[in-house]
């Protein structure tokens, strides 16, 4: 009798949680059907809005797990105004494109004034103004969900290698050449090649010093009526006279190839080399997109050195890191000397953060190799080739698209507890169930204890014994 009874409570729950208030989603790339997925395996009830073409690619799977369809047309937005927004948990907007997103927001809103809002946007500008003028949003980016996902688990990286110094040692890059310093050995050679050279033709020809050290400066400057007197001369000064010509070459040689250098590092900084980074335990970031970009400002007011390396300089967050006194390397990634440049071999941590999953798996691969042995924070969308990286010992994995239906998922349930309890104060919120698969993401794991409580608590009570850990 308990067991039936506890079984017609189950079922009248799920019956419950399945009843109106339904999260409509649409825009079903790879973020939407995470997010369907994610909100399936939760108990939530969904609606996933499908235009013509995710109808031709997801229609089967999602039937399969029993979700509502509504097959609408090309414009999305507006068969999203035809639903009942009335009896709506909330939308949730997750196209790839600002553009559509923002428009099919706009036209919710105005179908209807109160039903909660998730819109995915990235350009910072629409952000603002979204978060100004629409009431009831929350908006939402892969940058803004994953960066601060990854600059944690950078940290977290950084506090595990200084608690193990016996970790392998960094390769050193190979050694570069500064223009600073190339100038202070040119002065230096000039200055130790005119002193002796004055002393000479002072002697040689009875001049005085002031007279003689002249002399010995034009003809260093290749000056044709000084070098002409000089030649015809005692054999010693002809010597010092020809020494001086070669000298003076030789510097003004190196004063124009310093020139050249400054100019194109001031005026072409994507096409001038970079300085290699001498530092070690610095942060390298490779990639200054919306997720390389957050993270590197996010390291940078932690006071946390940070490098970024960029294959595109003109990409606005260039000069934006820039002016923020990041530093910031404009080169393939993928290429050895970029990473000498970036002194990514010496460095405390890399993350791996551009657009491309084979070019962050390649930089996994060269900095996270057992002779170099730094930890790297690898982006990658694919769940399947993530979960593979992560029997990786040295490479750590953070999906994008991970991150960003699991902020989704918490947001709308808490969107949608409110929504019920605005509605029905009395009904309790439903009692949402764990998700399971490869969609079932780590937010929805026991909560567990964070690094810092985990050594204070281990100093406290160090009778745990070795074997213990927090």
């Amino acid at each position: 009798m308990q067991g039936e009874a506890a079984g017609r409570a189950k079922t009248a729950e799920e019956g419950r949680q399945t009843e109106g208030f339904p999260i409509l989603v649409a825009g079903l790339g790879a973020v939407g059907v995470a997010v369907v997925h994610r909100l399936h395996a939760l108990g939530v009830p969904v609606r996933a809005v499908l235009s013509p073409l995710d109808r031709q690619r997801m229609s089967v799977e999602l039937a399969a797990l029993g979700i509502d369809l509504v097959i609408g047309s090309g414009n999305w937005g507006a068969d999203l105004a035809r639903q009942d927004l009335a009896a709506a948990g909330g939308v949730v907007l997750a196209a790839d494109d600002d553009a559509q997103n923002v428009d099919a927001c706009l036209i919710v809103r105005r179908a209807s004034p109160d039903v909660p809002i998730l819109v995915r946007v990235s350009d910072p500008t629409l952000v603002r103004f979204l978060q100004m003028t629409v009431p009831h949003l929350d908006v939402y980016s892969m940058g803004s969900t994953t960066a601060p996902v990854a600059a944690e688990l950078a940290m977290h990286l950084i506090s595990e290698r200084q608690a193990h110094p016996h970790a392998p040692a960094a390769r050193r890059p190979l050694p570069k050449v500064r223009p600073s310093a190339v100038l202070a050995w040119t002065l230096l050679g000039c200055l130790l090649t005119v002193a002796p050279a004055t002393l000479l033709i002072a002697g040689a020809l009875h001049l005085p010093v002031l007279v003689a050290a002249h002399m010995a400066w034009m003809a260093l400057m290749a000056d044709g009526e000084i070098g002409s007197r000089l030649l015809q001369a005692a054999p010693t000064v002809r010597t010092v006279s020809f020494v001086l010509g070669i000298a003076g070459k030789l510097a003004l040689t190196c004063g124009i190839g310093l020139l050249v250098d400054w100019l194109l590092t001031l005026r072409l900084p994507g096409v001038a080399a970079s300085t290699a980074v001498r530092s070690q335990g610095h942060v390298v970031v490779f990639g200054a997109g919306n997720v390389g970009a957050r993270v590197a400002e996010l390291m940078h007011k932690r006071r946390v050195a940070v490098v970024v390396v960029e294959a595109n300089g003109n990409i606005r967050n260039v000069q934006r890191l820039r002016s923020k006194g990041i530093k910031v390397i404009v080169g393939d990634a993928t290429i050895e000397e970029t990473l000498q440049t970036a002194g990514a071999y010496a460095a405390g941590v890399a993350l791996a953060l551009t657009n491309s999953d084979a070019v962050n798996l390649n930089i996994g691969l060269q900095t996270s190799d057992k002779k170099v042995g730094v930890p790297t924070v690898v982006r990658l969308i694919s769940p399947e080739l993530s979960a593979h990286v992560a029997s990786y010992r040295d490479m750590v994995p953070v999906s994008p698209v991970a991150e960003t239906a699991s902020h989704v998922c918490r947001t709308v349930e808490r969107v949608r507890v409110e929504r019920i309890s605005l509605r029905h104060p009395t009904q309790p919120p439903p009692e949402l169930a764990r998700p399971t698969g490869r969609f079932a993401g780590p937010e929805f794991q026991p909560p567990q204890q964070g690094v810092a409580q985990a050594d204070e608590a281990q100093a406290a009570a160090p009778e745990a014994g070795p074997g213990h850990e927090a």
